[in-house]
């Protein structure tokens, strides 16, 4: 086949480096073109990354290009550039990185049902007719935020520092529309740490720009509607994209201003594939384009807080609530000693009897799904243990089944012991459910309302029972992470926080960080709308650093504290740490892949890395070592030296694991 030039492509292979392909002399490809290329014995999409003339390459036998995806112009090279190093810095190949950020529809030979699928796809909807509405007034803090970012050129990260109820989202949205409103064709990203936030936060941006197209883009959206919010960006029919962390792969025809809201959440990590970090992708992807970059929080994370104290993030802060009268709520901790009737001490139930009183709302915070976290026969010690992982499998009383949260096996209630054949097996502690339980036969004439993954299985189920909060047609609402944070609930008085010490009690270097954060952002649940609110907090450790700032709502003098502990001890954020997992059938065989490891890195230590600080710490099975009938391992490694560690990381071989897998991730959050 005749070709005057060969194209380097590269695809979404584990371990393929870019691919040479003639290019067909018929055939008009550019860089960043999506085309479709033989790879072994079946074709699959690739990414046009460098063309060059045939006369630079050794003459040898290439496969040519199959056809180009012409559905969208080619990726902008600022793109190209951006996740080239994103490949690089989370140790991938480029095409692991890349191509699953562009949506599965693109990745497809089209035809003519193709074709009217793409009419449809750049069909958007009709924009409202209605004047924009007042801009509410913001107040000093607000109006000075919104004038700093706004008035900066070129590159700068803004830590935006708001307690709860602070109007951290109105900075937001009055940033962006000033900034949009600078270049006709300018555009913003929104990136939210959880799906469950991203609807009613869409509406109130809609509300906020009815005369600009925004889309939105995560991960329980249909096929169709992902692409169609992708290519709007794409080709800069939409201004603002508000997504999950998938969206900051989005292709943008020109990009003025990001925002990420709630910085700290965990949501931005990646638990598989590449396990990049949303929120640090979004500041070197600013910091390529030259712009803004806003990050906000009530509880910022400790990288971002050592980042603002040294002055290589610009600190903004808004320390008074949003509406003039709202104060913070009082905070009472509720020692787990005292005695309590169903489950509830007696405090807490005159608490919530007094709000029900008033006509306020309650909101009761328990981070466990079910009805209770296991099974247990009280003659021979049973516990419903799951058969695939190291966990017990909770007891779903409205299914009437044991279901195992980590690999989803489940099994009916067993009617006996299925160890000893006695009658009586107990529920052992509490979830939701029995929470849920419990508050409607203490309140039988309260509307009580269960939010959690096991009560809302869709979107609009999701959406009805939040309008139902707000609306004031629910008295007592108890729930889990998804009513935590970024919810208004003008009506809630009294927040209930029940075993938060399950997490205080963790061997995680960060657990008490991620307390503090839960705690302060169900706290800022209360009181939103000015009047007397009240936090109740069960412990058992009253005199712990988490709760002695808390009290006081002193986020920036426990992060002093984490800080000067974290620095005393060598870890992050003033160490980097790199982690390769290794699961398997048989434990011993995933601890000697990593073992194996260890002995490879100590000689190229020794070898090439002599006056470097590099530690690689003994293999150990992980907290869960068991999921899925996989038993797996860990090994750590950190520097104080980001530059070192790659560099080592880059150094060291990873063996085949034959039946087994071996994951490296960089920046580990969960160990």
């Amino acid at each position: 086949m005749a070709a005057d030039q060969y194209a380097q492509v590269i695809v979404d292979v584990a371990g393929l480096p870019p691919l040479d392909y003639l290019v067909p002399q018929e055939m008009l490809v550019a860089v960043g073109d999506l085309v479709l290329v033989p790879v072994g014995r079946r074709k699959t999409a690739g990414l046009v990354v460098g063309l060059k003339p045939w006369t630079d390459i050794e003459r040898r036998k290439l496969r040519a290009v199959s056809c180009v995806l012409n559905d969208f112009s080619p990726l902008p090279a600022e793109w190209l550039s951006w996740t080239h190093f994103a490949a690089e810095y989370y140790c991938r190949t480029w095409g692991e990185v890349a191509l699953p950020g562009i949506p599965a529809f693109f990745r497809k030979k089209g035809g003519g049902r193709h074709e009217l699928s793409m009419q449809r796809l750049r069909s958007l909807p009709a924009l409202p007719e209605k004047e924009c509405p007042p801009e509410p007034s913001l107040n000093a803090e607000q109006l000075r935020a919104v004038q700093s970012v706004t008035g900066s050129k070129g590159f700068v990260p803004w830590l935006l520092y708001g307690v709860t109820g602070s109007g951290k989202t109105e900075v937001y949205l009055q940033i962006m529309k000033r900034i949009l409103s600078q270049t006709g064709g300018a555009q913003a990203l929104l990136l939210v740490p959880e799906i469950n936030l991203t609807p009613q936060l869409f509406s109130r941006v809609r509300s906020h720009f009815p005369h600009d197209q925004i889309v939105t883009l995560n991960s329980e959206l249909a096929p169709g509607e992902r692409a169609r919010s992708w290519l709007a960006i794409h080709e800069g029919r939409a201004r603002i994209l508000v997504g999950t962390r998938l969206a900051v792969f989005a292709s943008f025809h020109d990009l003025r201003l990001i925002v990420v809201d709630e910085e700290h959440d965990l949501s931005y990590k990646a638990s598989d594939g590449a396990r990049f970090s949303a929120r640090d992708l979004a500041v070197k992807r600013a910091q390529d384009l030259q712009i803004p970059i806003v990050l906000g929080s009530a509880t910022p994370s400790l990288e971002s807080w050592e980042l603002a104290k040294k002055g290589k993030y610009k600190l903004l802060e808004l320390k008074q609530r949003a509406v003039p009268k709202a104060s913070f709520p009082d905070l009472r901790l509720i020692e787990l000693n005292k005695k309590t009737s169903e489950g509830l001490t007696e405090e807490v139930q005159r608490e919530i009897s007094q709000a029900l009183l008033r006509k306020e709302q309650v909101l009761v915070f328990l981070n466990r799904r079910g009805y209770s976290p296991s099974l247990c026969c009280p003659s021979c010690g049973w516990i419903s243990a799951c058969p695939h992982c190291s966990a017990y499998m909770v007891f779903h009383k409205d299914i009437r089944r044991l279901v195992c949260h980590h690999c989803g096996y489940s099994r009916p209630v067993p009617e006996r012991c299925p160890s000893c054949g006695a009658a009586d097996i107990i529920p052992v502690g509490s979830g939701t459910q029995r929470i849920e339980e419990v508050l409607s036969k203490l309140w039988p004439q309260a509307r009580v309302l269960r939010i959690d993954r096991d009560s809302l299985k869709t979107k609009r189920e999701t959406d009805k029972a939040f309008h139902e909060v707000h609306a004031g047609r629910v008295d007592i609402l108890v729930g889990t992470q998804m009513i935590s944070k970024g919810h208004d609930f003008k009506n809630v008085s009294l927040v209930v926080v029940l075993n938060s010490d399950a997490q205080l009690v963790s061997t995680d270097i960060r657990a008490k960080e991620r307390l503090f954060s839960t705690l302060m952002q169900v706290s800022g649940r209360a009181g939103r709308a000015g009047g007397r609110s009240l936090v109740l907090v069960e412990t058992r450790f009253p005199k712990d650093i988490v709760f002695s700032f808390l009290k006081k709502y002193d986020y920036p003098g426990f992060a002093d504290a984490l800080l000067k502990e974290r620095r005393e001890a060598g870890g992050p954020p003033f160490t980097y740490q790199a982690m390769f997992t290794a699961d398997h059938e048989d434990l011993d065989q995933a601890m000697a892949c990593l073992q194996k490891i260890t002995e490879e890195g100590l000689q190229i230590l020794k070898r090439d890395f002599q006056d470097s600080d590099i530690v690689l710490y003994d293999p150990v099975p992980m907290p869960l070592v068991k999921v899925a009938n996989r038993n797996r391992a860990q090994l750590l490694v950190e520097s104080s030296s980001r530059r070192r560690l790659h560099a080592f990381l880059k150094a060291l071989p990873v063996p085949d694991f034959h039946n087994g897998n071996i994951v490296l991730e960089i920046d580990p959050v969960r160990f």
